[in-house]
């Protein structure tokens, strides 16, 4: 065992035989991971949530194999995705036991989850950093109280990034464990296990076999000599890492003609991924809709004095100042390096992208409340970690409980927009044109799923013609063809078919509804929808009318 998994075992350890200490931060890690969820465990489903769920539940339980070697979104989106995702994919199976349409379930493992990475930044924390186990709770309650990591827990479709974190931290824990004591194969073992398990759960888990190596170099563990035989004794437990990323990222090739979505590699990428970067980093520390003011005047003057502390404390440090260097290094610089890189190639920017990547930052904040505390008297530095810890735990906890709040208020809303639809599409004559103008933070990529079971007792989309802004339909090149065809019908019926249009107010959850009968010109105007010259066009002239003309006729505030 190394000096500092000694160090942490002996400060795991309670005094007088009681409750161990790291139980007791254990514990509270996970009430910190889940508390502020609790709320968001009966949040019906929002946005991606309708077509994976009624996708993957629908599969049968015999499906599983098929998903390693197809993509596991089949072509619900409008396009092949090039991921293999047998453990996600099976996940949505298991929580839909509950019922489909139920979604506690679903809520409830995203929160395990959470608290199980939670717990294993924790683990990390004391055996891979070699924190005391107060910095190493800071880190573990750091992570799991991130308001950035709000999308991959309070949103359903979210468990895409923490389930394979999951999986990427517990295999770095098994190869930590395992250099500690080599004799120990069983965990080597269970180190590839778990690096199987992230692979076919994300492919931004390829960054495994980096990270482990980078690791050990960076903490001192390097061939004894630079010659061929101590050279491959260095080099062969990598070697099987290796081999399964390689097989996998083959897999990936012949199946879908691409290793890591190189074809999104254009002019620009650079631009983009560095644009992309900059805002999730400073998403990641300073938080989602409260960054501004803290990105500038009195925000970064604090930020500035914290920096300073913690620079002045580590240049104090004296001999233990490589060591700490070290780990500033890796966890502050390579791990979010690599968290990051996947970004390159994503083709789109989201939140949760970080997921992985804010483990190093909080690791990183662990490792300056320790260098803080060590300050000499004891008292002193104890006392400034403590209030530096306490306050950043404050602002963190803050924001979060607002992100959770608007979660909250997105599933509500979508809930009773499917409600809304439903009875105004039941009470509807068959051939009506509905026009529905629901919120894109609630309904992004939603329809027609919220017309079709399990969302419906029947499949409605066959009773009426249902439009959609772009940015509801499922299928976005396919929106264009799709609208234009479906107004040409509905003209075709003649003057007297049927129109209802609806609009829900993304602010205040206020339900508007108008017809053809009340509002006139509503008729008049699919003609024009239909003959703008570009999609663009059309998609922002149905916006201004859902905002202009049907919003006005409120049916409930």
């Amino acid at each position: 065992m190394t000096a500092a998994a000694s160090a942490g075992a002996r400060q795991g350890r309670g005094s007088g035989g009681g409750v161990p200490a790291v139980w007791l931060s254990a514990v509270l890690v996970v009430l910190a991971a889940v508390v502020p969820y609790l709320s968001t465990l009966h949040n019906y489903f929002v946005q991606d949530d309708f077509g994976v769920v009624a996708l993957l539940s629908s599969k049968s339980a015999t499906y599983f194999p098929r998903w390693f070697t197809s993509n596991w979104m089949d072509h619900i989106w409008g396009y092949t995705p090039d991921e293999i995702r047998p453990f996600p994919a099976v996940s949505y199976q298991l929580t839909s036991l509950w019922g489909a349409t139920t979604p506690t379930a679903h809520h409830a493992l995203n929160l395990a989850f959470h608290a199980g990475n939670g717990l294993l930044v924790l683990a990390l924390g004391l055996a891979a950093a070699g924190l005391s186990l107060p910095g190493a709770t800071v880190a573990a309650l750091i992570f799991v109280a991130l308001p950035v990591q709000s999308e991959s827990v309070a949103w359903i479709t979210g468990r895409v990034d923490s389930m394979p974190t999951l999986a990427y931290l517990a295999s770095f824990l098994c190869w930590v464990r395992w250099r500690a004591d080599e004799g120990q194969r069983g965990r080597y073992v269970w180190a590839l296990v778990w690096l199987f398990l992230a692979l076919f759960t994300k492919q931004n888990t390829i960054t495994l076999g980096p990270a482990l190596v980078a690791f050990d170099w960076i903490m001192g563990r390097r061939p004894a000599r630079w010659n061929v035989r101590a050279v491959w004794a260095w080099l062969r437990p990598y070697l099987p890492f290796a081999a399964l990323t390689l097989g996998f990222l083959a897999l990936r090739y012949v199946l879908f003609g691409a290793v890591v979505r190189e074809a999104s590699l254009r002019e620009g990428t650079g631009t983009f991924f560095l644009t992309t970067v900059s805002q999730h980093l400073r998403h990641m520390v300073f938080g989602l809709e409260a960054a501004a003011p803290w990105t500038s005047g009195p925000g970064l003057a604090v930020l500035s004095g914290v920096v300073a502390v913690v620079a002045a404390a580590w240049w104090r440090a004296g001999v233990r100042r490589g060591r700490t260097g070290r780990q500033f290094v890796y966890w502050g610089v390579v791990w979010m390096a690599l968290g990051l890189l996947p970004i390159a190639v994503a083709g789109y920017s989201s939140p949760r992208h970080v997921y992985l990547a804010a483990v190093g930052f909080a690791v990183t904040v662990g490792v300056a409340f320790d260098v803080v505390a060590a300050v000499r008297p004891a008292t002193l530095g104890r006392t400034l970690a403590s209030i530096g810890a306490v306050a950043l735990l404050t602002l963190y906890g803050t924001q979060l409980r607002a992100d959770v709040r608007d979660w909250n208020h997105r599933a509500a809303l979508s809930q009773q927009a499917v409600r809304d639809l439903e009875t105004t599409v039941r009470a509807a004559a068959p051939g009506t044109l509905v026009l529905a103008g629901a919120p894109k933070s609630s309904w992004e990529w939603a329809v027609p799923f919220v017309l079709r079971p399990p969302y419906v007792a029947d499949d409605l989309m066959g009773r009426v013609t249902l439009v959609t802004p772009r940015f509801l339909h499922c299928c976005r090149h396919e929106w264009d063809g799709y609208t234009r065809d479906a107004l040409g019908r509905w003209l075709a019926q003649g003057a007297q078919a049927p129109l209802v249009a609806l609009y829900w107010d993304e602010r205040t959850g206020a339900f508007s509804q108008t017809s053809g009968e009340e509002e006139p010109m509503l008729r008049t105007m699919m003609t024009v929808l239909r003959g703008t010259d570009t999609d663009v066009a059309m998609d922002e002239a149905l916006r201004h009318l859902l905002e202009q003309v049907v919003a006005p006729h409120r049916r409930r505030p």
